[in-house]
């Protein structure tokens, strides 16, 4: 269990670093900052999540789940280090994640825009103990910043309708989400 924790952080650390789809970023300590001020730890989208997004949402991180599973059980089964490195790279973001946006039936740019909105705000409830998911983070050794962004309502970039939306939802959108993390973050 402590690696599980160790390899999130690692992974988390890494995201944030490199600033990926749903990393979310490091940001001073400092609360002076408005809540409604755009940063880039806060869910954020440049329009209102609707009941389409979300059904879009859901059937893109499904297929993508499918793909991650398939390539895992590729990479499984792989007689070749090429085959099972390709296997492995197949499980990729930027290999499933537009795989998934045709899936939706959302545009490209508003299913990464919803998947990124979705996937950091169940994030941050999973690290507070919000929801039951895979994540966890050990507070007694975060850094003052980390305490600061988990003291933070994960809802804060969302407006009142989108936040609302997602609310209604998340009996469906979590456990797609956590299947999806620990087929991926926590490696199955």
């Amino acid at each position: 269990m402590r690696r599980v924790i160790s390899v999130s952080l690692l992974c988390l650390s890494t995201l944030s670093a490199c600033g990926g789809d749903d990393a979310p970023a490091a940001r001073p300590a400092s609360d002076a900052a408005p809540a409604s001020a755009a940063s880039a730890d806060a869910p954020a989208t440049s329009r209102d999540l609707t009941a389409e997004d979300l059904d879009g949402y859901a059937k893109g991180l499904a297929h993508e789940t499918e793909l991650v599973r398939a390539a895992q059980e590729r990479a499984r089964n792989a007689l070749t280090p090429q085959d099972r490195g390709a296997a492995q790279q197949a499980q990729w973001e930027d290999q499933t994640i537009p795989e998934g946006a045709k899936a939706s039936g959302l545009s490209p740019e508003r299913y990464r825009e919803v998947r990124n909105t979705v996937n950091t705000t169940f994030r941050w409830l999973d690290f507070q103990g919000k929801i039951d998911g895979p994540m966890q983070l050990d507070t007694t050794t975060a850094p003052p910043d980390m305490k600061a962004r988990l003291a933070r309502d994960p809802f804060e970039g969302l407006s009142p309708a989108s936040r609302s939306e997602l609310q209604a939802q998340m009996n469906r959108l979590v456990p797609a989400w956590i299947d999806y993390v620990k087929l991926t973050a926590v490696a199955g």
